[in-house]
């Protein structure tokens, strides 16, 4: 199948699902979503996704996400639509900025209730667990918040979408991120610090190699 084919059957997906969940119709549309989001995959993998936008000037990959979203939270399933609404930001540094500025504007809220919805699950004491914590787990392969385990994420998103709505996250939110900067500050040092130990030892493996080479020339030179 041609690019320019790929393109138009992916956006053709994309219209069908888009229909289909305007008529509510959130299972039949997440079929044709699906289709539309391998595609779009498959074309951003050969070529920048800003060549792939929709009317909107979003790419086709981001939107399409985006309803995938939409779709598994209007059927209640609050997780998967976050793993959706979070993977369509995976390629912002791509994208046109003022229309993705919009595009996320107009996501947030969704993305804000899903995260919501999940948090409901958790009982209270589980909660105050979290925000009681000093000693935060972080894993520093990951971007902030999402370096936190799972729960606390939950906590970060939430007051990162709507610090308005949670202020009683603040405090929380504000101490992660400061000892997730520290790790990652740490982190970075300790690697420059390492870098350099291995840079001073392999200049002196050199050295040494260089001045065994020179004394055999000069103890071959006096020999002559």
């Amino acid at each position: 199948m041609s690019t320019s084919l790929k393109w138009r059957t992916a956006e053709e997906f994309f219209q069908t699902g888009h229909s289909l969940f305007k008529e509510k119709r959130y299972d039949q549309a997440l079929v044709d979503l699906r289709k539309a989001e391998e595609l779009f995959r498959n074309l951003d993998a050969r070529g920048h996704p800003r060549g792939h936008a929709l009317d909107n000037g979003v790419s086709g990959l981001a939107n399409t996400l985006a309803l995938l979203g939409r779709c598994y939270q209007e059927l209640d399933q609050h997780e998967p639509a976050i793993t959706c609404f979070e993977t369509s930001l995976v390629n912002e540094k791509f994208e046109r900025k003022k229309p993705f500025r919009i595009f996320l504007q107009e996501m947030r809220d969704h993305v804000a209730f899903s995260y919501g919805q999940e948090l409901k699950k958790l009982d209270p004491q589980t909660i105050s667990g979290i925000l009681g914590q000093q000693d935060l787990v972080i894993d520093t392969s990951f971007k902030f918040p999402f370096s936190l385990s799972s729960h606390a994420v939950l906590i970060a998103r939430l007051y990162e979408l709507s610090p308005d709505r949670f202020p009683q996250f603040k405090e929380f939110y504000r101490l992660a991120r400061s000892t997730d900067t520290a790790l990652r500050r740490r982190a970075g040092k300790d690697f420059d610090e390492t870098t350099m130990k291995r840079a001073t030892v392999s200049i002196w493996v050199i050295f040494v190699i260089l001045w065994i080479i020179y004394s055999a020339v000069v103890v071959k030179a006096l020999l002559k």
